[in-house]
């Protein structure tokens, strides 16, 4: 590429370098320069020369002690670089701002600075904050190099941008400044590259000026990086680098053995010593070179990025056991966030970090970093990812155990998803429970500090545990109580049964009973807990789930199954009972973490003496215990047990307190009997609504408890509200199993009130009722409104909405735009041949079930939909092919649809018209409700037999 010689004008060179920069031309994150700055040659493709730094510079693990300023927007350590077209893999480390062909020869001004003043280090260590807030760091030395207001070779316009280099010696950060970009059609490249393009990075703007409002730390004009070997680390990263011992630079290599200040717990095995192993995995006992990562390996294994790592090729693998006060009380807050129920505070944290260490097939750096967290007796697991590159290599991110009964893989579909996939919702982070407690959720009650540990034996049982406060159990009151190790609790005896069974003649509650083996590890613990804020926490609960029920907890028994195996040794089960009372009333809260799928026979639930009250957690498989519920609360399950679910205590004045079969209840009075054989039902329905109350009373002479019935979603159940049990449904966040269904003239939504079903019930015979009540709520498909407003074609526009007749409202609004943002108000003029926009919307219906589909349009002079003069608009769900003004916008896609014609009026006639639409409903599952218009074909495909009539809703104009 040919350029003419230069042409220097000394006036104009005085008057270039006398230029000041004004306040116009420059953003507020640019730092100051001009007065004190070097200015660079004016040379085409020229440099500054080499400029030697009194604060050496850090640039992923090389350190440089010079740098050029290089006229085509670029610095450079080595040797000034004249190329004006920019490229990647130029064998250089390189700093490109903005690289492409400029010309100070017609134009302003590149200069630099190496400032070391105590406002501007202020500055750039407040940015770096900011951007990087987890790692410490005060700025000694900013590099300021500006390019200002200097021309593209080719001409067209001006570029103003700033790149600031950043150090305190040991850290090195990048911030890039973006003033005023011209467009261009030159060659251009914005971001960095390294000697071996290991790590290297372009700014993903589509154009040049989008640099200027384009930031990867959310401030306009603004790019900011970590350069001295910890690329861009996420905000979830703990402080490294500083006082971390560095592993040997060896492949498949390994630290020596560490030995840790705070022992730490690992599935029930203490450990005092660890090894951080080069290729992405911390192993206990020996160090292990395995490249290629594999499950049941036989040893306890944490593996954050398991892979064929080479820091042989750059990058830092280093560790530290950090104590100060800053960092564990970071963690300490981390993890009281992910496990709000398990009381601690960290006393240690081992911190190891893979900080851009490459592939060994190349292709790119990975930066992870795993930390221990412990207080001796407590353990825990973070692990943080940074920048993942792709690769084909194979590789595994998670931990195993000796035994491999405890063993995660995080499900990532590829190497780079780590960076922002999660288990605790937060980017980049993952977060375990590991001391052998595994994963709690939220519902979990505290355990483990001051828990009794039930002795190490298949089918055992605690010892006879005496109650603090008596228990009541469906009128009976028990002072003492048996943990048995296979699942449930017992109140007269132990039970050793590993296969579950109702019918068993003993009061029981079975959180999971099935045949579980503490010999093979797991903890099962019980305490008795009266402390204030277990009690307040269950208190709430109970209000929560029983608001009609005044309580407060004065005693709360917690049984824990912590991490408990299989006997058939399929994998473990976490799992928690919780006892509530106040003497008088009790209540059951059954908490579900982590349970292993199985083959085993197993049952939850609770059962009675004589089996009257008994009930079957309708779970298909063990492991949808962990996200089912009869209280909206995944994984937890409660129940009130005393024997008052239909007791006397909140009889009105039309029942009366009686016992039936051995249990109190109300009874209804005489003459409340109006209707024995469906309890007095009471529907209601409205829009995508309804709901069914029955007679408590009816109920419970019967022999159904209200606590047993629910709707075709077992976690629906009543709510008590003046003897009556009150079911509901919504089609928002309260769908429970209600299915929708049509026929030719309505639309139908449908559930039924059930009682349980022993699905996992091992009798033969049952002479339990149960019962099926099946109800509905119908809509009609036919609606017929009217909105009698004319506008004239030269005078005004009339909208109103008026009421539908039936259970969901039609309305039709005429708009000025075709974005359907300005509906017409008032007397507004619509001229002849003017575009308008109609919008037909159904009310009332659920939006993600029911599409509104308009069948035919048209226009009369008058305000009859019958009248002999008229003119067709949509014919058949399609614009009329006669007028080729007419649009269909939308149609069959939602609850609106819309379209647009040019007005018109009707010759000789008023000059008023009146628009007419036939309308359908479409269920969107049963069929297309939306289907296209073909140029030239008028008739359009059968529509589904649900649909055989429409409304029509009118509106004058």
């Amino acid at each position: 590429m040919g350029k003419p010689a230069p042409l220097y004008v000394l006036a104009a060179l005085l008057s270039l370098l006398a230029s000041k920069v004004t306040d116009a031309q420059v953003p507020a994150n640019f730092l100051p320069y001009g007065y004190g700055d070097i200015v660079n040659p004016i040379s085409d493709d020229g440099s500054s020369e080499a400029i030697f730094l009194q604060q050496p510079f850090k640039y992923f693990g090389r350190t440089y002690n010079q740098i050029y300023v290089n006229n085509n927007g670029h610095l450079t350590f080595t040797q000034p670089l004249s190329a004006y077209v920019p490229y990647l893999n130029s064998g250089l480390d390189i700093i490109a701002p903005l690289w492409t062909d400029l010309y100070n020869v017609n134009g302003g001004t590149i200069s630099y600075r190496e400032d070391t003043s105590s406002a501007v280090l202020a500055q750039v260590t407040q940015a770096v904050h900011q951007y990087f807030p987890h790692v410490p760091f005060t700025a000694t030395s900013a590099f300021v190099a500006t390019w200002e207001s200097v021309p593209y070779y080719s001409g067209g316009g001006l570029v103003t941008f700033q790149v600031v280099l950043v150090s305190n010696g040991d850290r090195s950060f990048i911030l890039i400044n973006y003033g005023d970009i011209a467009e261009t059609g030159q060659v251009w490249l914005a971001g960095y590259n390294t000697v071996d393009s290991v790590n290297s990075f372009t700014i993903p703007a589509a154009s040049v000026p989008e640099l200027s409002s384009s930031s990867n730390i959310n401030v306009n004009g603004r790019w900011s990086f970590h350069v001295d070997g910890s690329l861009n680390l996420p905000a979830n990263f703990l402080p490294f680098g500083d006082g971390d011992v560095v592993n040997p630079i060896s492949d498949d290599g390994s630290s020596e053995a560490i030995y840790l200040q705070q022992p730490f717990k690992y599935f029930g095995r203490t450990y005092n010593q660890i090894y951080v192993n080069n290729n992405g995995h911390l192993t206990f006992t020996q160090p292990l070179s395995a490249y290629v990562p594999y499950l049941n390996a036989g040893i306890d294994i944490i593996a954050p990025l398991w892979t064929d790592l080479y820091n042989v090729n750059g990058g830092t693998i280093s560790y530290r056991e950090d104590t100060s006060s800053a960092v564990l009380a970071q963690v300490t807050q981390a993890v009281n966030q992910y496990f709000p129920n398990v009381p601690f505070t960290a006393t240690s944290a081992f911190v190891a970090t893979w900080d851009s260490v490459p592939y060994i097939t190349g292709g790119g750096v990975v930066t992870f970093q795993v930390v221990l967290v412990s207080n001796g007796d407590r353990s825990f697991i973070l692990i943080n990812y940074g920048d993942i590159a792709q690769t084909g290599q194979v590789w595994l991110a998670g931990y195993d155990t000796v035994d491999s009964v405890n063993s995660f893989t995080i499900p990532a579909a590829s190497a780079p998803e780590l960076s922002y996939s999660s288990n605790i919702n937060v980017n980049g982070r993952w977060s375990f429970r590991v001391d052998g407690s595994l994963n709690f959720p939220a519902n979990f009650l505290p355990f483990g500090d001051g828990d009794v540990v039930n002795p190490i034996s298949d089918d055992g049982s605690s010892e006879a545990i005496y109650l603090q406060q008596p228990f009541k159990y469906f009128g009976r009151t028990y002072n003492q109580i048996y943990v048995n190790n296979n699942g449930h609790l017992t109140f007269t005896l132990p039970l050793s049964a590993y296969v579950p069974y109702l019918n068993s003649g003993l009061d029981i509650i079975a959180p999971l009973w099935t045949d579980l083996n503490n010999r093979h590890g797991g903890t099962i613990s019980y305490r008795e807990d009266t402390s204030s804020a277990v009690l307040a926490q269950v208190t709430q609960a109970v209000h929560q789930y029983f608001p009609h029920v005044p309580f407060t907890a004065t005693s709360v028994f917690v049984a824990t199954w912590d991490s408990v195996p299989y006997y058939s040794g399929e994998g473990v089960v976490t799992f928690q009972v919780v006892l509530v009372s106040n003497d008088d009333r009790s209540f059951i809260l059954n908490n579900y973490g982590d349970i292993a799928q199985t083959g085993q026979v197993w049952l939850a639930g609770y059962d009675t003496v004589d089996s009257v009250n008994s009930f079957t957690i309708p779970a298909a498989s063990a492991p949808e215990l962990s996200y089912s519920s009869n209280i909206n609360v995944n994984g937890r399950w409660s129940f009130r047990v005393d024997g008052s679910a239909n007791s006397c205590d909140t009889c009105t004045e039309y029942e009366a307190c009686q016992e039936r079969s051995g249990v109190l209840g109300c009874v209804c009075l005489d003459g409340q009997r109006p209707n024995l054989e469906f309890f007095d039902a009471v529907e209601s329905c409205a829009s995508s609504t309804g709901s069914i109350s029955l007679s408590r009373c009816q109920l419970f002479e019967s022999g159904f408890s209200t606590e047993t019935l629910h709707l075709n979603d077992p976690s629906c159940r009543g709510t008590l509200e003046d003897g009556r049990l009150l079911f509901n449904f919504d089609n928002e966040d309260h769908i429970c199993g209600t299915t929708l269904t049509s026929n030719r003239t309505h639309f139908i939504y449908q559930n039924a009130i059930l009682s349980n079903l022993r699905s996992n019930d091992q009798s033969i015979i049952s002479r339990a009722r149960w019962m099926n009540i099946t109800f509905s709520c119908a809509y009609p498909l036919i609606q017929t409104l009217s909105m009698p407003m004319g506008i004239r074609a030269e005078g005004g526009v009339i909208s109103q909405e008026v009421p539908g007749q039936g259970r969901y409202e039609i309305h039709m609004v005429p708009y000025h735009d075709a974005q359907f943002t300005s509906p017409y108000e008032g007397e507004v003029e619509i001229q002849v041949n003017q575009q308008i926009y109609v919008a037909v919307e159904v009310l009332g219906v659920d939006e993600s079930q029911i599409a509104t589909v308009l069948d035919n349009c048209w226009a009369t002079p008058v305000n009859d939909i019958d009248h002999d003069i008229r003119w067709s608009l949509i014919i058949r769900e399609c614009p009329n092919p006669e007028d080729g003004t007419v649009e269909v916008l939308q149609n069959g896609n939602g609850t609106t649809s819309h379209f647009s014609f040019r007005m018109f009026t009707f010759s000789g006639n008023s000059d008023r018209i009146f628009l007419h639409c036939q309308v359908h409903l479409c269920l969107v599952n049963n069929g297309r409700c939306a289907q296209s218009c073909e140029v030239g074909y008028r008739r359009r495909r059968r529509r589904s037999l649900d649909f055989q009539h429409s409304a029509a809703v009118t509106m004058g104009l």
